[in-house]
């Protein structure tokens, strides 16, 4: 008798995803796929080894009594997701390829291969474009042949692809009529060919490069900027503006410097003027009493001018070097003032005897020395006296920019105190050595002494800091013109100081934030602060340094934030500017008339001015 026939085992469903996947992701390895290590384990112990297999687990494997947990479902998710965006991306970017392949054979179709070549290195297709220059030298041509051959091969451009160049030009075209003349040149409009191009090639200067060499006559580039005018004329706009847009013309009107140019047969659109006045000049434009746009001077300050020449350079710089090239950008530039500038502002950082960067490109750098900083601070702190750095350091493997550095570092050790040229001392001392030997001086003298003199007395190698002391420190004041004393010497205690510095706020505040120093003085002659000991000059001087006040000379004292000494130089500017030749304080007294009660401290304002210059110290003009 034959055995009972077995029940046909029911095979599980074909998901859908497997019939509709093609074959060669279903074959998709799983150690492919981005998956976390845990979850990539419990499929290698289930036999589950790519993408056909993972799609077939069954759906009770996913419950809350299957192996895979809701973070394994999470992962495997985004897993597949990933693998379908980058398959997609994948083929829109090889889609994107073969159109632009498309575009570059429709366009140099027609040309001769060393047409193309040179077309294809002037705008960049394959490579960074070259210069005319690079390109020239490349082929072993002068200038000359090579813009002739550049010329020839344009000409056959629009010969075989006039189409796709008219299309180039009328889309632009139309942009920038749009905007004025002027229009970045890396943005391009949706369904364009200039678009078509960015984005086939990468670059999205690409077109604005193309349409520039088919047509020079129309259109420039200009810091990645499109023009609406040729580059001839483009030229001619950056020779012309430095001499028509000159310092002391400034605030200029926008409409003056059209007509001028204009006169010059130089027609631009307004945008391109005011563009290469902010990139070239560095100059912006603000709205003058009629509230046409009128030209100003950059109203950043110097250190943020130094900032960005130094990120445009890419690295630390030589002092002279980063001069030059402020004076390139903004055509005027002090070696001592940028100096000055970067030793006080925490941005800078001195790698050398002449060398600057800046502070956020050296962050490791700094870390790694405060070893070195602790053991020199040690030392210091534990010696006597002045001490050089470099003498401290000279067991150290360590060179010059290491060396500043640690000197960098030290300026901010409370344990030690930096005296100039690469000295140190402890930061017990209370008092320099040169310091305590003027003092000593001083009580030799019993009184006050004539200044150049005892400055001319000194040792050379001391008389320039001497003479800063004299002028700056708080123990010493200047009692007449060219005599000098310490304070101890007059009825000056912290406790008095403090009163008459208060007593001279009050009257400010109700005087509108300045006062004569002679008013002052009668102040104080009506309180015992006062006295016939106390002059004009004596006072004017203790309230400049003592005093968080601004004195102008001896005549005047007022509220350092309402800088009315630069508003009173700037006075005396534009009154020089409108005169158009040089003029005497007393003239220009007579032509400002506002300036009258300044009389007697403008003299000694102008000559200090930077920005005036004089042949015979008696009439000035502007530099």
């Amino acid at each position: 008798m034959s055995e009972p026939a077995q029940p046909r085992r029911r095979q599980a469903p074909v998901p859908s995803a497997v019939r509709l996947l093609p074959t060669s992701l279903l074959q998709l390895r799983c150690e492919r796929l981005a998956l976390p290590t845990a979850t990539a384990q419990k499929l290698a112990q289930r036999g589950i080894t790519d993408l056909e297999q993972l799609l077939r687990v069954p759906a009770s494997a996913f419950g809350k009594r299957g192996w895979c947990t809701a973070d394994d479902a999470e992962a495997i998710r985004h897993a597949l997701a990933t693998v379908v965006r980058d398959g997609t991306a994948a083929d829109e970017a090889a889609a994107e390829a073969f159109a632009f392949r498309g575009l570059q054979d429709e366009l140099f179709g027609g040309l001769q291969p060393d047409e193309r070549a040179l077309v294809v290195d002037l705008v960049g297709f394959a490579a960074p474009p070259r210069s005319r220059i690079e390109a020239a030298r490349r082929l072993g041509v002068s200038p000359q042949t090579f813009d002739d051959r550049a010329e020839r091969a344009r000409a056959h451009l629009h010969q075989t692809a006039p189409a796709l160049l008219g299309r180039l030009r009328y889309e632009l075209g139309r942009d920038l009529d749009a905007a004025g003349g002027l229009a970045p040149a890396d943005r391009t409009t949706t369904g364009t060919l200039a678009e078509q191009l960015a984005r086939g090639s990468g670059d999205a200067l690409l077109p604005a490069r193309l349409a520039t060499f088919c047509f020079p006559l129309e259109l420039a580039l200009h810091r990645d900027h499109l023009c609406a005018t040729g580059t001839r004329t483009l030229r001619r706009l950056l020779r012309a503006l430095p001499r028509i847009v000159q310092p002391h013309r400034l605030p200029l009107s926008l409409a003056t410097v059209e007509r001028e140019l204009a006169s010059d047969q130089v027609e631009v659109p307004r945008n391109l003027v005011a563009h290469a006045l902010r990139t070239e000049l560095r100059l912006e434009l603000g709205h003058g009493d009629d509230g046409e746009p009128t030209i100003v001077p950059d109203p950043r300050g110097l250190a943020a001018r130094l900032v960005d020449l130094m990120l445009d350079l890419g690295g630390p710089t030589q002092l002279d070097d980063l001069v030059y090239a402020y004076r390139d950008r903004f055509r005027r530039a002090s070696r001592r003032r940028i100096a000055q500038r970067l030793h006080q502002n925490p941005m800078f950082l001195q790698l050398g005897p002449a060398t600057w960067s800046l502070r956020r490109w050296h962050k490791d750098e700094l870390a790694a020395v405060e070893p070195l900083v602790d053991r020199v601070a040690r030392r210091v702190a534990a010696g006597q006296g002045r001490q050089s750095v470099a003498a401290l350091l000279a067991g150290e493997p360590v060179d010059v920019r290491t060396l500043h550095l640690v000197l960098d570092r030290l300026a901010v050790d409370p344990r030690v105190r930096l005296l100039g040229r690469g000295e140190v001392c402890p930061a017990s001392h209370q008092q320099s050595g040169v310091l305590a030997q003027l003092l000593t001086d001083f009580r030799r003298a019993g009184s006050d002494v004539v200044t150049s003199l005892f400055v001319q007395n000194q040792p050379p190698e001391r008389r320039r800091l001497v003479e800063r002391l004299l002028r700056h420190n708080r123990l010493f004041v200047q009692v007449a013109a060219d005599r000098i004393d310490v304070l101890s010497n007059y009825p000056f205690n912290a406790e008095r100081l403090r009163r008459l510095l208060n007593l001279v706020g009050h009257h400010l505040e109700q005087q509108g934030g300045r006062l004569s120093i002679r008013a002052a003085k009668q102040v104080f002659d009506g309180t015992d602060l006062g006295g016939g000991w106390l002059s004009p000059l004596l006072l004017a001087d203790l309230l400049r340094r003592h005093g968080p006040y601004e004195v102008l000379g001896d005549d005047v004292v007022c509220r350092r934030e309402l800088r009315l000494g630069a508003e009173l130089l700037r006075t005396v500017r534009q009154a020089l500017r409108e005169a158009q030749v040089p003029l005497t304080v007393d003239e220009i007294l007579q032509a400002r008339p506002e300036l009258a009660e300044f009389a007697g401290c403008l003299h000694q304002l102008v000559a200090t001015d930077p920005l005036l210059q004089t042949p015979d110290g008696n009439r000035f003009t502007l530099v």
